[in-house]
């Protein structure tokens, strides 16, 4: 297999392969790879070489960004991804990347068709997280086809994603749990889980997929094996995603003795219900059993007491902002709160909580100096 580059007008270039000769005719057949720079052309001529050199087929100039993205998700995306990720994935490419980049030649996307693809999205209504989505999954695809040799480079990596904006942490202070926790008590069943939520920091899927079997009441922890979650009308339970994420908390006395109040419950609920108990050994479940939704816990029950409580509007997963907040305010080690939450180390814990650290700078200082000189 032999190849050359060759010059296409002022600013294009184009790696051209010697195929061998038409069996019909004796002339050479060849095949031509176009590109902006030569340097683009030079580094597709050394991996096509390689690839073919190694056994490995040619790829296909013909092919379409539609059916490499199928492509891709059925060889790639099927075998090797989770499947909420997966779907995430499928839904992107079907509803995003198909109608609109599908009918262009692979070899000829560009970063500027794909800036002015994410463009048209932005300005269709989509939120900017979603076309942040649109970008990376793109990305990682055509990501894949550079190393199977369809691609010499990543043309997203021309391209200028949208900014995301952080979701606003708002956190529940000492006087607003009190008020929710009790509107919670009096109204609505889910206060075990509230509670547990705002004395553990646990997220919402950890809680939902919380088993008896991972509760020792008579130690007072709770070991964080599985999450739970739907997809569809998929049920799914599966392991948490990294080991810093499967950890023990441990539990406050109040919540213990809660956690034992909801299990002579449930017992009761078993023994009325007989066969008709779905019994999954799940902490936080419905009265037969069967697992929460989440959608319905958050949207509905949640947003009701919040809102019966005089409280603003926030999400679930801001009680455990606010669980994290109120240990770092007193005083209690990053290391020992990035534990609880199963962060990957203290420093990210500090970085997605330094809203506290200004007034626990003010507080240390106060506290040193009181202890040097005996000033309060």
């Amino acid at each position: 297999m032999r190849g050359h580059i060759a010059r296409r007008g002022q600013n294009s270039w184009a790696v051209v392969l010697y195929i061998g000769r038409d069996p019909q005719t004796g002339k050479p057949k060849q095949k031509w790879f176009s590109h902006k720079t030569r340097r683009e052309a030079e580094v597709h001529l050394a991996q096509l070489l390689s690839q073919v050199h190694g056994g490995g087929m040619l790829p296909d100039t013909k092919i379409r960004v539609g059916e490499f993205l199928e492509q891709w998700l059925r060889d790639y995306v099927e075998m090797n991804v989770a499947t909420t990720t997966k779907a995430i994935y499928e839904e992107v490419v079907r509803l995003h990347l198909a109608p609109t980049l599908g009918h262009l030649p692979l070899q000829r996307l560009s970063p500027v068709a794909i800036q002015s693809h994410l463009s048209g999205k932005s300005q269709g209504g989509l939120s900017q997280a979603t076309v942040h989505k649109i970008y990376r999954v793109l990305r990682e695809a055509l990501g894949h086809a550079v190393q199977w040799g369809l691609l010499s480079r990543n043309p997203c990596e021309g391209v200028k994603p949208p900014r995301l904006r952080r979701s606003e942490m708002r956190v529940l202070d000492e006087e607003q749990v009190r008020l929710f926790l009790g509107e919670a008590k009096r109204s609505s069943r889910y206060y075990a889980l509230y509670l547990t939520a705002l004395l553990t920091g646990m997220r919402l899927g950890e809680l939902l997929g919380l088993r008896w079997k991972d509760i020792d009441l008579t130690l007072g922890v709770i070991s964080v094996q599985q999450i739970f979650y739907r997809l569809g009308k998929q049920q799914i339970f599966k392991e948490p995603k990294s080991a810093m994420s499967r950890r023990t908390i441990a539990l406050s006395p109040l919540l213990v003795e809660e956690l034992n109040k909801l299990r002579s419950q449930q017992e009761d609920h078993r023994r009325l219900l007989g066969d008709g108990y779905k019994d999954h050994q799940l902490v936080f479940c419905q009265s037969d059993g069967r697992p929460l939704h989440a959608h319905n816990l958050t949207q509905r029950d949640f947003r009701r007491v919040l809102e019966r409580a005089g409280l603003p509007h926030i999400r679930f997963h801001d009680l455990r902002h606010s669980h994290a907040t109120h240990l770092l305010r007193q005083g209690v080690p990053p290391k020992v709160v990035q534990e609880r939450l199963g962060h990957s180390n203290p420093a990210f814990t500090l970085a997605v909580y330094s809203h506290v650290l200004p007034g626990m700078q003010e507080d240390a200082v106060r506290a040193l100096e009181g202890r040097l000189f005996g000033r309060d």
